[in-house]
C-alpha cells in the first residue's frame, strides 16, 4: 500500500509513535511518505528511515491566513506521493489534511488519529469543538489513542471510530549495578543522601503535566513533617527529580511556587534535570515514579515505567486507569492531598513499593509493542482499501 502520514510539531509521544509506524510499515514493504515540519523531522529522523520519503510542510500550531498556502503545498505533495491512504495525527495535521483532500478529485482514504483531548475554554472551546466535529465526520476512520477519545469521536458523529494504542519503544533493561551507579551520581551531583527515597517525574515542564500539583503535595508533606517534629526523625528523607525539557515561563512559575513553600516548611528538595537521554537509568535508580498530568491518552512514560517495573503513582485521567489498572496507585486529577498521602505511604513502606513494582512489571509484559501496533494498523488499512474497492 501507498501510505502518507501527516504530523504537526512534535517532540514527544506523537512523533515517537509515527516514527515507529513509518519504520515498521516501510520494513513490511509498504510505500511510506511523511509530511510535516522540518523541526519534527530533525528531532525524529523520518528522512533517515529506510524506505521512507519525507517532505516539509510547516504546519505551525494555530489557524491563520497561511492555511491556504499550506493546503496548496500539501495538495502538490500528495499528488507526487499518490497515496491510497493519508493518515493525519492530531487536530492541526488533521484540519489541514481534510481541507486539502476536499480539493482533490480522486481523494485517498482519510484516517485521523487523535492523541490529545481538546482543552479550550469559552470561544476557543467552541471553535475546537467545531473543528473536532468536522474532522470526526469527515474522516473515513478515526483512531483514538485511548478509549475516551474513541467515545468522543463517536459522540461527534464519526462513522467509524476505533482504539489503537501508541506503543512504548523497547525498554532496555538496566542492571542493579548500573542503577546503583546512577543513584550515586545523582546524590553527588544534587547533594542528597544515597539512602533518600527518590521520587521521579518524567515529562516536559508544561501546563498539561501539572507539576504545581506535585509541588503542593511536597508542601503538605513538609507541613506534616513540621507538625510531627522529632518523632519523625527516623522517617526516610525524600528528594524529587523532574526530567524533561522546559517551557521557561512555566518553569519559572513552578520554581517560585516551590521557593515560597520552602520558606514556610521543611519541604523535600526538588531538582529539575532538564532534557535527559538516560531516562531508563533514572527510572531504575528511583524508588517512586510519579505522573501528575491533567490528562493523558496513553502516556509512553507510564508504559516505560510499567515495562521496567516501577512503583507508580499517577493521576487517574484519560486512558491512564485502563493502562495502569491495579499496577499503581491512582489519585484524582489535581488532588495534591491524595498525592501526598500516596507518596508518604510508599516512602515509608519498601515492601509496598516492591509489590507495586512487581505488579507493574507483570502488566508491562502484556502491553503491545511497536511492531504489533504497526501490524494491527496494516490490517486496518487493508480492510479499508478492500471495502473501498468492493
Amino acid at each position: 500500500m501507498r501510505i502518507v502520514f501527516t504530523i504537526g510539531t512534535s517532540t514527544g509521544g506523537v512523533g515517537t509513535h509515527v516514527r515507529a509506524l513509518a519504520r515498521d510499515l516501510a520494513a513490511a514493504g509498504h510505500e511510506i511518505g511523511v509530511i510535516g515540519p522540518a523541526a519534527t523531522d530533525e528531532h525524529f529522523g523520518f528522512s533517515l528511515l529506510p524506505g521512507v520519503r519525507f517532505a516539509v510542510l510547516e504546519l505551525g500550531t494555530g489557524i491563520g491566513a497561511t492555511d491556504a498556502a499550506l493546503v496548496r503545498r500539501q495538495r502538490s505533495l500528495l499528488r507526487s506521493f499518490d497515496p491510497e491512504i493519508v493518515h493525519a495525527h492530531g487536530f492541526r495535521a488533521g484540519l489541514i489534511t481534510q481541507l486539502t483532500l476536499r480539493t482533490l478529485r480522486n481523494r485517498p482514504l482519510f484516517v485521523l488519529s487523535l492523541h490529545n483531548q481538546a482543552t479550550g475554554q469559552g470561544l476557543r472551546g467552541k471553535v475546537e469543538t467545531r473543528v473536532e466535529t468536522m474532522l470526526a465526520r469527515g474522516a473515513d476512520l478515526v483512531l483514538g489513542a485511548s478509549t475516551d477519545l474513541v467515545a468522543r469521536a463517536r459522540d461527534l458523529g464519526a462513522r467509524d471510530a476505533r482504539f489503537l494504542p501508541a506503543a512504548a519503544p523497547e525498554v532496555t533493561p538496566v542492571s542493579t549495578e548500573a542503577a546503583a551507579a546512577t543513584r550515586a551520581r545523582l546524590a553527588q551531583t544534587y547533594g542528597f543522601d544515597e539512602g533518600a527515597v527518590i521520587v521521579l517525574a518524567v515529562g516536559r515542564i508544561a501546563p498539561q503535566k501539572n507539576y504545581p500539583m506535585l509541588v503542593r503535595a511536597l508542601g503538605r508533606l513538609g507541613e506534616e513533617k513540621n507538625r510531627l517534629g522529632d518523632s519523625n526523625a527516623h522517617d526516610p528523607s525524600l528528594v524529587v527529580l523532574i526530567a524533561g525539557a522546559a517551557d521557561e515561563a512555566v518553569l519559572g512559575e513552578i520554581r517560585a511556587q516551590y521557593d515560597e513553600l520552602r520558606a514556610a516548611s521543611a519541604i523535600a528538595p526538588l531538582h529539575f534535570l532538564g532534557a535527559r537521554s538516560d531516562i531508563a537509568e533514572l527510572a531504575a535508580a528511583a524508588d517512586i515514579y510519579v505522573l501528575t498530568s491533567v490528562w493523558e491518552a496513553r502516556a509512553l512514560v507510564l508504559q516505560e515505567a510499567l515495562i521496567s517495573g516501577q512503583a507508580i503513582v499517577s493521576t487517574a485521567t484519560g486512558g491512564t486507569p485502563e493502562l495502569v489498572g491495579e499496577a499503581g496507585i491512582l489519585v484524582p486529577d489535581d488532588d495534591d492531598r491524595a498525592l501526598a498521602e500516596a507518596v508518604a505511604e510508599l516512602a515509608g513502606d519498601p515492601a509496598r513499593r516492591a509489590e507495586l513494582a512487581a505488579l507493574a512489571k507483570a502488566r508491562g509484559a502484556t502491553l503491545p509493542g511497536e511492531r504489533e501496533v504497526a501490524e494491527e494498523l496494516a490490517g486496518i488499512y487493508t480492510e479499508l482499501v478492500s471495502a473501498q474497492v468492493g
